[in-house]
């Protein structure tokens, strides 16, 4: 048994506010293949083309509603409002004093009349300009951006806003803005605000999507792709970015596809083939991961990132995992690095670190402490009742920022680890490390650093994913494993002494916990 036309617009309004564009879409059209003068039907079909940047399609749509049913003010409101959006003034004027005469009033239509009295000040032809900053303000903001000075771009962004409030481009480049704060909330309100004044704005709908997807909201980020590819079926950025949100949701087969759409638009799009690797490397597909890797470097020389994985998934043992490469893994898994790390896969390293320390130290405190990639700050929340200063750093500011949260350091900052011990003033009596040498490989230079350069005596304390083999590998998950005789040999080439060495359960992969080692080193 068939819908009733009731039931048939309930199902598209009800996709429509879902933002399920082509789903309402086809559910407006085929009611009005059956009655083409439904008023709401054509109503509702012309909305959902002006939110998509096609309001000339949608006027014939909206005057058929406003003529099958003159007494609805939304259907005056919106057919004024389109022809606004065309910059068919004198029209739109002509309709709302239509409307006007016929007792239309409120708040809706004071609006529509205030834009209309304010766009007619404006130059003919000259309303971009008017709309957005001149061009060397918005690259000057842009620069701030890209340079990572971001409080310094949102106070720009804050003061243009003030000065053309009707700037969409200026919404969405503050959106991005807040994005790099991690002030997530408030940069989907930035794109709110510029996909208000800009409905048909591509970027925005796209950017607003990582947003929703960096706060786990994975069904509206997909979405909001959607409405982004609507608009421009070519954007390649928006198809790498679903396919991103389909890999988290554990839809791979979809995520590829969404990969192989981005490079069927833009074939030297590196960063898809990057991703679609990742993806292909969980799904055990090895040789097929290799291949798109490579491609993502013969594109990118300089690809920092994806040369490292494919390092190790062909057996190449590098020194180090590139920082931007550890960053960017971090800053993407922060929101959910604790509950990930601690709940799913069982990781209690820092109270097994904190407990040591303590048994081993006897009564008193630690005295001072150099968490070194203190991440979210659970070591720091194990041992700060043990100590008198607790300093942490990290290459990860969305991980600092999680760490500051806790308020349990008496300093953070934002640093790579050979930088920070090559630079700064160390006078620590403890350095910890856990679960931060699997993305350092070398750890002469660590080792050097800390016995050189500390002002005194101290103890050095990590964790590795401990391997039999010697020396150190880069295994396949892109992480480092350490041998015990090669921490042993450091040891002795750096005057360490090692008052423990235990094998202890790391954390789980796949299931199964990895191995990994616990040192206790004095100097």
């Amino acid at each position: 048994m068939g819908l009733t036309i009731d039931q048939a617009l309930q199902k598209a309004v009800e996709a429509h506010k879902a933002g399920q564009v082509q789903e309402a879409d086809r559910r407006y059209t085929a009611i009005l293949k059956v009655q083409p003068k439904h008023p709401d039907a054509n109503h509702n079909l012309g909305v959902l083309a002006v939110s998509v940047g096609k309001a000339n399609e949608a006027l014939p749509l909206l005057k058929t509603a406003l003529e099958a049913n003159p007494n609805i003010a939304q259907f005056w409101m919106t057919y004024i409002d389109a022809l606004i959006k065309l910059d068919r003034l004198t029209d739109a004027k002509a309709v709302l004093d239509q409307a006007k005469s016929k007792g239309a009033k409120g708040d809706g239509f004071d609006k529509l009349e205030q834009r209309l009295n304010k766009t007619g000040e404006e130059p003919v032809g000259n309303t971009s300009k008017v709309q957005d900053p001149p061009q060397d303000q918005l690259q000057a903001l842009i620069n701030l951006y890209s340079q990572g000075q971001l409080q310094e771009a949102l106070q720009e962004a804050e003061t243009l806003v003030q000065q053309f409030p009707q700037s969409a481009i200026l919404f969405n480049i503050q959106g991005a803005v807040l994005k790099g704060l991690g002030q997530l909330d408030a940069s989907v309100e930035a794109y709110k605000k510029a996909l208000a004044i800009k409905p048909d704005h591509a970027d925005a709908h796209n950017n607003m999507g990582v947003t929703l997807k960096e706060q786990g909201k994975l069904e509206e980020a997909i979405e909001a792709y959607k409405k982004a590819l609507a608009i421009k079926p070519d954007h390649a950025e928006a198809y790498n970015n679903m396919g991103n949100t389909l890999k988290e949701q554990g839809k791979l087969e979809e995520a590829i596809e969404a990969y192989k759409k981005a490079l069927a638009i833009k074939p030297d799009h590196a960063e898809a083939y990057n991703n679609m690797g990742a993806t292909l490397k969980e799904q055990g597909k090895l040789e097929e991961a290799i291949e798109a890797y490579k491609k993502a470097v013969s594109l990118k020389p300089d690809y920092s990132s994806a040369s490292h994985i494919l390092s190790s998934l062909t057996g190449k043992t590098t020194n180090s995992a590139p920082r931007e490469y550890v960053e960017n893994l971090f800053d993407q898994y922060a929101s959910k690095f604790d509950q990930s790390l601690v709940v799913d896969l069982s990781y209690d390293i820092p109270e097994v670190v904190a407990q040591m320390s303590v048994e081993k130290h006897g009564n008193g405190s630690l005295g001072s402490i150099l968490d070194l990639g203190c991440g979210t700050g659970l070591t720091g929340e194990k041992i700060r009742e043990h100590c008198n200063y607790l300093e942490g750093i990290d290459v990860s500011r969305k991980m600092l920022e999680l760490a500051k949260s806790r308020n349990v350091y008496d300093k953070l900052g934002h640093f790579d680890m050979v930088e920070y011990l090559s630079n700064a003033e160390l006078d620590f009596d403890y350095f910890i490390a856990t679960d931060v040498f699997i993305y350092v490989g070398g750890l002469s230079e660590v080792f050097r650093l800390i016995r050189g350069r500390n002002k005194k005596p101290g103890k050095l304390i990590f964790s590795t994913e401990h391997s039999i083999n010697e020396g150190f590998h880069l295994e396949k998950s892109g992480r480092y494993s350490h041998s015990f005789s090669y921490i042993k040999e450091l040891c002795e080439e750096f005057e360490f002494s090692m008052s423990h060495f235990s094998e202890t359960n790391l954390r789980k992969e796949k299931g199964d916990f990895l191995v990994g080692g616990l040192y206790f080193l004095n100097f």
